[in-house]
């Protein structure tokens, strides 16, 4: 079972970084992202520009998680589904409960690749920062790193994609993620004056890395609400209920929290406690309140996540065991 389940995740990550709107999702946020800098910059508020420009960034990576997450999880399984190819594999005999977990880590493994990358951009517009002033000069070490890095990776896929017929975007991702991390391994000891500092300057708190990390958390819920509603709807569909899923989860602390809190009525709490919270996900009030993300908070985050994504994919696997494929 495990070498079946090991070959449908293989298979839906390459299928999915494969995809074309996967590239075309990854690099607009990215694009965003760079130009965040020049937004923030309108804050009207001297010394708070880094502090939104942060905000900014995390809804931008929670965003990418979403469309991410319904496109990729709407391309693997819904395709599949309606082009009857899903019939060739589950009459291996792969059992459909397997099949829909291997969909759900191939489609996670993808957009954490994706995730990954706009971390690291993200990263690099924190560090550079925002110039309020025209006597604040730009970061060269972040300029020169990371345009190093695309286009080396721009120049090593068109040379893959015309000589050895490599699939342009998934090889310039393939090249992009690792050197943008050298990039960034690159800025984190190099100083705004070219001068050698320590790693720790710049992230040393960790506070952002923790704030990623929980941002991600509320992606792989995304996902995994993605692929149980891919099992019976359209991609355009799927698209509206994880956003109305999305929605529900940003409101649910005043809309069904606060009810249940007062004792209103037994179904509030009910509703609150069924209902994905993902204000527990949300860290962009901390960064900019400047309060501490305690490591232990983060690990019972990941914790509620995976496990209310495990009981989203048991709805799914009820839902596709009685889903006529044939």
């Amino acid at each position: 079972m495990f070498s079946k389940l090991l070959a449908i995740t293989r298979n839906t990550f390459v299928e999915t970084v494969r995809q074309p709107i996967y590239g075309v999702l990854m690099w607009v946020m990215a694009g965003l992202l760079m130009l965040s800098p020049a937004l923030a910059a309108f804050s009207l508020q001297a010394g708070d520009d880094v502090k939104v420009l942060k905000d900014v960034g995390l809804a931008t990576l929670l965003g990418y998680g979403l469309l991410a997450s319904v496109f990729s999880a709407a391309g693997v399984i819904i395709r599949e589904i309606e082009d009857h190819t899903v019939l060739t594999v589950i009459a291996k005999p792969v059992s459909r409960p397997v099949f829909l977990a291997g969909k759900y880590l191939g489609v996670c493994g993808a957009v954490l690749v994706g995730y990954y990358f706009l971390c690291l951009v993200l990263l690099m517009t924190i560090r550079h920062g925002v110039l309020e002033t025209v006597a604040q000069k730009v970061d060269q070490p972040v300029l020169v790193f990371s345009a190093l890095a695309v286009a080396i990776s721009l120049i090593a896929a068109t040379f893959g994609n015309y000589v050895y017929g490599w699939h342009f975007s998934t090889a310039l991702t393939a090249w992009v993620v690792p050197l943008g991390t050298l990039a960034l391994v690159g800025v984190l000891f190099v100083g705004k004056e070219w001068t050698i500092q320590s790693p720790a300057t710049d992230f040393g708190d960790l506070q952002i890395a923790y704030a990623l990390a929980m941002t991600f958390c509320g992606v792989l819920i995304l996902i995994a609400f993605a692929v149980t509603l891919a099992t019976r709807f359209s991609q355009v569909l799927t698209l509206l209920l994880c956003a109305g899923v999305y929605v529900v989860g940003l409101l649910s602390d005043y809309y069904l929290g606060r009810p249940a809190e007062a004792g209103t009525a037994w179904f509030y709490k009910v509703l609150y406690a069924a209902a994905p919270n993902f204000q527990f996900f949300w860290a962009g009030d901390a960064l900019t309140q400047e309060h501490t993300i305690p490591g232990a908070h983060v690990v019972q985050v990941a914790l509620y996540s995976v496990l209310y994504a495990l009981g989203i994919l048991g709805l799914g696997v009820a839902l596709f065991q009685t889903r006529e494929v044939d």
